[in-house]
């Protein structure tokens, strides 16, 4: 489980294009693109911004940036998390592609997890024996009045090395992406 302070308020306001930007939205970037709090590779805090917000383009890391612009546009996704996937260093291990997704009820659940289960599938089958997999994760986000039902769409290692990810991922990622563009939104 994930907390996250203020959920409803996030979700109230992720169609809001008037943002007001506070001294809470501070990010910075490191050398290696993480994109965080602290701009470093041991941070995993950052702040998250709502669709319109000055700062939420500018926030998600290079690697998986039109992933999550083509969730939003094409299929209505709320994200909140995110990561183009970063080799390991001698204080954390190697982190994984991937884009968390809010639904905003029980039936859009349901249908972004048949979304990103086909998805998963046809790129694994386009991919056999790739080093890179998709898989379809879920996590629950809880904040101070309720608790919602979240997917993540993961890159995952699937066998060797994260040098040997990191070299294969991209064309799994741009797959993936081609389907998400392909989608048709029927909420």
């Amino acid at each position: 489980m994930t907390e996250f302070s203020n959920l409803k308020s996030f979700v109230n306001t992720w169609e809001d294009r008037f943002v007001e930007v506070t001294e809470f939205d501070v990010f910075k970037e490191s050398p290696q693109g993480n994109i965080n709090s602290n701009g470093t590779a041991v941070c995993c805090d950052s702040p998250v911004f709502t669709k319109y917000h000055r700062y939420f383009k500018r926030s998600i890391e290079l690697g998986i940036r039109d992933l999550i612009i083509a969730l939003i546009l094409k299929l209505n996704c709320i994200t909140y998390s995110s990561c183009q996937g970063h080799f390991s260093t001698t204080d954390v291990p190697m982190r994984p592609r991937y884009v968390a997704v809010l639904p905003r009820d029980a039936q859009e659940y349901e249908r972004l997890l048949t979304i990103f289960s086909q998805i998963a599938a046809l790129t694994n089958v386009q991919f056999p024996n790739h080093p890179v997999k998709v898989v379809v994760g879920n996590d629950n986000l809880e904040s101070e009045d309720e608790v919602k039902k979240c997917l993540t769409l993961f890159f995952v290692l699937n066998h060797g090395n994260e040098a040997e990810y990191f070299r294969e991922i991209e064309p799994v990622y741009n797959y993936v992406l081609q389907q998400v563009n392909q989608s048709q939104n029927s909420s």
